[in-house]
């Protein structure tokens, strides 16, 4: 059958996904926020949103005018006008409308009654609140403002659990299994729908689940019964309502905060029912008269709510509000009009009311029904078997004994009977006697032909058949011939419908076979089909690697994720389990070409990509068959080509972080992107890989990123918005799951610190660290660990106190910043530094490195380096930091920094430690000078020097302050007349220059007053 477009409604409590991508030799790699999708550790606050406009303007814009609000709106509308005119006596109905609910508690394998695996008493709570909500029961609705009370109804609607499975047995209407996930998202509503669920034509089914923040309900809406619509909008695999464990009911795993009226809130969207406000503001509307406009959702509860808007007092009160569940108690009659055109009318609603499961089962008196073959299956090892089969009493009263024909090829083997011990929805494993197999074609039969001695009363479950087929053992390297599919292959198709096959598909302008199975046509979501390898002797393979070419287009709508398994079993086939697994992929994992409403046929080479399962965890087993095998969810078609099985792991997806580019570990913070750069370390392409960020311990932020191919060796980088604040921050980067491989080792997280700082200091600067034992406003970070990194220690140089910074015990491996604030040089054209080191023997790597930067640290440029031996200043052991002659100075110069545009400068000492023969190091004596003179002339500190004297073309007044002074610089003639005069504020080490082009040749005293400085110098101008 040809499908039509599909979409199915839920109403998600979610918040925004965010984009980022980037460009990077030559690549580009987009990053995409996939932390819901992907899974996160729940949280609740009462402000979290229904999705219900964002997945309405998905269903318009995908299906037209049949996803759009006004269709559904036209057909409910017509319905309610016809209800209206229907005379009242034909309405009348007796008693409660009864919906039978089943609940399917998905849990993550606590105890029952613990955790996810919630006690039957909150259960039981919950749906007493239901009824009571819907019936205006509820022990709150005195709480209904008087001017809402004469609308407020009763729907004539009550819950109870289901009475009768979907085969007719008893029941107490509550499911308990251990899900595949510890958390799901609204996109697992397929896979979930898959673990358990019952016919939604007969039950409304409820699953309680472990939901990823921020969600913790969503429902699926009605559809209409138009006639020409030939497709459901909601497919029933995933029709129902989902509520997250700890707001489901009242008592046991539930929140203090939850009352029960999160179900109340989604039910009422199964029913039909939109948010109160319409989600838009006043003017937008809910489709229900009796409901005032409201300009947004409510999220107040206190003694006396209220809230005015459009207008009017709000129905905050009503069940379609995000008002917290203490504060809502009621439904309208609007709203109850529509639960009935849409009990009376749609599909999958109008089946529920007053059905058999809301009844007490009625039995056959003798009903033994075989459920399953479990021996032998499709594929055999052997040709030895030992029959087996599932039986289940399916009647009234309880079995003590069946008699069974085994059949092969029609012809009775064994007739036996069985005592047993079944009551009733009992189920056990019958064992007949061990019989040989013949080679070729084997129809095996069972058929019970007696129960207690008598006939069974209904015949239609007493038989089952099963084909198997004996695979052999196959030596490695193996490659797979699709030519003569199936081969040494056995499909297991369970429900004899859609199932592997083998296809010829033009890719690349070439002709080739591949295997396939077409789930863009398979309608039964949930079954499985398993193409089932011969035998690998894992004692002669034990690193035995299955690789294989796959291709898939997920169907482009949320609910359609088929899965791709791989799984492993040493009882020949016979038990292949699809939860534990080495290898499970579903929509973005398994998808390798962009998602379609179309159905997907590869056409290039580049939609394959291949995927690795490695084998050497299952060694013990010895003898195992492989089974690759799908999971229907109703969606795409999926492609398999290539497929070998090889003796050793030849293949391996591997990307690792090289560094991390931005930010750096010492900026203003105004970088705009953090850059990580990554590395391909393995011997294939990768396309796609998951990418974790985290920053100050925040929630840890999960991308996907794609776009482009890195090849084996190839080096890119990656961006991201920046995240960081003002002070020391951690960010934790990891990157995992190339192609999405599930064979990666444990994941390494590459953690970096930084320090972000915006202090400004003059220059010119000196740094002697002689002002305290802080090194404020200087900074100092390890950025790999955050350990100890630079201090100021205190020396003792024969009568003076000094203090130098020094760096000990350094780790191998750490880097160890020490950094200035930010400084300005667009004042001056040149500008140097010099500084004091000591240092005894080092590790040969060891290096140390003086950094510099034009923008606050967002980039760095090294500017000086020594390593090894050229970083030592004594020969043997450590440097002697109270002995000058250990020191050694040393000159950079920094002109390339400085200039017009140079206002945003920063200088780094990175200790870059190998190795662990590191002695400490010492620095002192930093200072920067406004000029490039590798040997300035320094006078004394307090005084100043005037050279060349006498001075032909120029002069100089060279200073030494202790401190910034402001410095007043007076000429004097011969004469007495003060010629000329200047100030120079914030004097420290500069030399200031003159031309003697101003001054006539002669004799002049020069006056400088600062402070400090009371002197007079006596200048000749030649």
């Amino acid at each position: 059958m040809k499908k039509g477009l599909r979409f199915f409604s839920l109403f998600l409590l979610v918040k925004g996904i965010l984009f980022f991508s980037t460009e990077s030799f030559g690549q580009k790699i987009s990053l995409q926020d996939a932390t819901q999708s992907l899974g996160v550790t729940p949280s609740h606050s009462h402000d979290e949103k229904c999705a219900h406009t964002l997945i309405e303007a998905k269903l318009e814009k995908e299906m037209g005018y049949f996803g759009s609000k006004g269709f559904f709106e036209d057909w409910i509308n017509q319905k309610i006008e016809t209800r209206r005119k229907t005379p009242q006596i034909a309405r009348t109905q007796e008693g409660p409308r009864l919906i039978p609910v089943v609940v399917h508690v998905i849990h993550t394998g606590t105890p029952v009654g613990t955790g996810t695996n919630i006690p039957d008493a909150q259960i039981a709570e919950q749906i007493r609140i239901l009824n009571e909500d819907f019936r205006r029961l509820n022990a709150d609705a005195n709480r209904t403002p008087a001017e809402f009370l004469p609308v407020a109804a009763d729907s004539n609607i009550e819950f109870v659990l289901a009475k009768q499975d979907p085969n007719g047995l008893p029941t107490t209407g509550i499911v308990r299994l251990q899900g595949t996930k510890t958390t799901y998202s609204p996109d697992d509503a397929s896979l979930i729908g898959s673990l358990s669920q019952w016919n939604p034509e007969e039950y409304m089914n409820i699953w309680v689940v472990p939901l990823v923040q921020p969600y913790i309900g969503y429902a699926s809406f009605p559809v209409s019964d138009l006639p020409g619509l030939n497709f459901s909008p909601t497919p029933a695999s995933i029709d129902g309502v989902t509520i997250d464990y700890r707001f489901f009911g009242i008592g046991g795993s539930a929140t203090s905060a939850s009352l029960g009226r999160t179900a109340t809130h989604e039910v009422g969207h199964y029913f039909g029912l939109r948010h109160i406000w319409g989600d838009g503001g006043c003017g937008v509307d809910d489709f229900v008269t009796d409901t005032p406009e409201q300009d947004n959702s409510n999220n107040i509860c206190n003694a006396n709510p209220s809230r005015f808007s459009c207008g009017n007092n709000n129905m905050i009160q009503n069940y379609m509000d995000y008002t917290p569940d203490a504060c809502m108690n009621l439904f309208t009659r609007g709203q109850v009009e529509r639960f009935n055109v849409v009990l009376e009318n749609s599909p999958r609603r109008v089946t529920l009311v007053n059905n058999r499961a809301t009844q007490e089962p009625v039995l056959p008196t003798r009903d033994l029904a075989i459920t399953r073959i479990i021996q032998p299956v499709e594929a055999i090892c052997d040709l030895n078997i030992v029959p087996q089969v599932e039986v289940q009493n399916a009647g009234s009263e309880t079995l003590t004994s069946t008699r069974i024909e085994f059949r092969i090829n029609g012809v009775v083997i064994e007739n036996r009977r069985f005592s047993i011990n079944l009551p009733t929805g009992n189920a056990t494993t019958l064992t007949f006697n061990p019989v040989i197999l013949s080679e070729g074609n084997n129809q095996i039969e069972f058929r019970i032909t007696q129960v207690n001695d008598l006939a069974d009363d209904k015949a239609d479950n007493n038989s089952k058949t099963s084909n198997p087929v004996l695979q052999g053992e196959i030596s490695l390297p193996y490659t797979y011939d699709i030519g003569s599919f199936p081969g040494q292959w056995v499909i297991s198709n369970p429900d004899k419908s859609f199932t592997w096959q083998k296809t010829s598909i033009t890719v690349s302008g070439q002709s080739q076979p591949a295997v396939f199975i077409q789930h863009y046509e398979y309608e039964a979501a949930g079954q499985y089909d398993y193409l089932i390898s011969p035998i690998i002797d894992l004692t002669k393979y034990p690193n035995a690697q299955l690789v294989f070419e796959v291709a898939h287009a997920p169907y482009n709508q949320a609910g359609y994720q088929d899965e791709l398994i791989v799984s492993v079993s040493e009882d020949c086939g016979a038990n292949f389990n699809v939860t534990d697994v080495p290898y499970i992929k579903s929509g973005t994992r398994l998808e390798t070409s962009s998602p379609t409403l179309n159905e997907f046929i590869p056409t290039s080479n580049d939609q394959f990509r291949t995927e690795l399962v490695n084998l050497n965890k299952f060694q013990s087993m010895g003898k195992v068959r492989i089974a690759i095998t799908t999971r229907n969810s109703f969606g795409n078609n999926i492609y398999l080509r290539n497929i070998r099985i090889l003796p050793q792991e030849e293949f391996k997806y591997e990307l690792k972080i090289e560094e991390i580019v931005s930010p750096t570990p010492l900026s203003t913070g105004q970088h705009e992107t953090e850059i990580i750069s990554i590395k391909n370390t393995g011997n294939l392409p990768v396309t796609k890989f998951l990418f974790n960020r985290t920053t100050n311990f925040s929630n840890t932020q999960t991308y996907i990123g794609s776009g482009s191919t890195i090849a084996p060796g190839e080096q890119v980088n990656l961006e991201l918005n920046n995240s960081t604040a003002d002070g020391k921050n951690q960010l934790r980067y990891s990157v995992r799951e190339p192609n999405f491989d599930q064979n990666s080792p444990e994941i390494i997280v590459f953690r970096k610190f930084n320090i972000e700082d915006q202090q400004v200091i003059e220059v010119p600067w000196r740094q002697n660290f002689n002002n305290g034992t802080n090194l404020t406003p200087w900074l100092t970070v390890n950025p790999e660990n955050d350990f100890a990194s630079w201090t100021i220690t205190p020396t003792s140089n024969g009568a003076s106190q000094n203090n130098v910074a020094r760096l000990e015990n350094g780790i191998s491996g750490n880097s160890y910043w020490l950094g200035t604030p930010v400084f300005s040089l667009n004042k001056s054209r040149q500008a140097s530094i010099f500084f004091d080191i000591a240092a005894g023997t080092v590790d040969p790597s060891t290096r140390l490195l003086l950094l510099a930067s034009p923008d606050g640290g967002i980039n760095f440029t090294q500017v000086w380096g020594a390593t090894g031996s050229e970083l030592s200043t004594v020969s043997v052991g450590q440097a002697n930091p109270n002995s000058s002659g250990d020191y050694e100075r040393k000159y950079v110069n920094l002109t390339e920094f400085a200039g017009p545009d140079s206002d945003n400068v920063r200088l780094a000492f990175v200790l870059e430690t190998k190795g662990t023969s590191n002695s400490p190091v010492y620095l002192d004596n930093l200072e920067l000078f406004l000029s490039a003179n590798p040997d300035p002339v320094i006078p004394g500190e307090g005084s100043s020097v005037l050279y060349p004297n006498p001075a032909t073309d120029y002069f100089n007044l060279a200073f030494n302050l202790p401190s910034r002074e402001n410095v007043t610089i007076q000429i004097v003639s011969a004469t007495g007349a003060i010629v000329h005069e200047v100030d120079y504020p914030g004097t420290l080490n500069q030399t200031y220059s003159f031309s003697t082009d101003l001054f006539s040749p002669g004799v002049f005293i020069i006056k400088i007053t600062s402070n400090s400085i009371q002197d007079m110098k006596r200048l000749i101008i030649n």
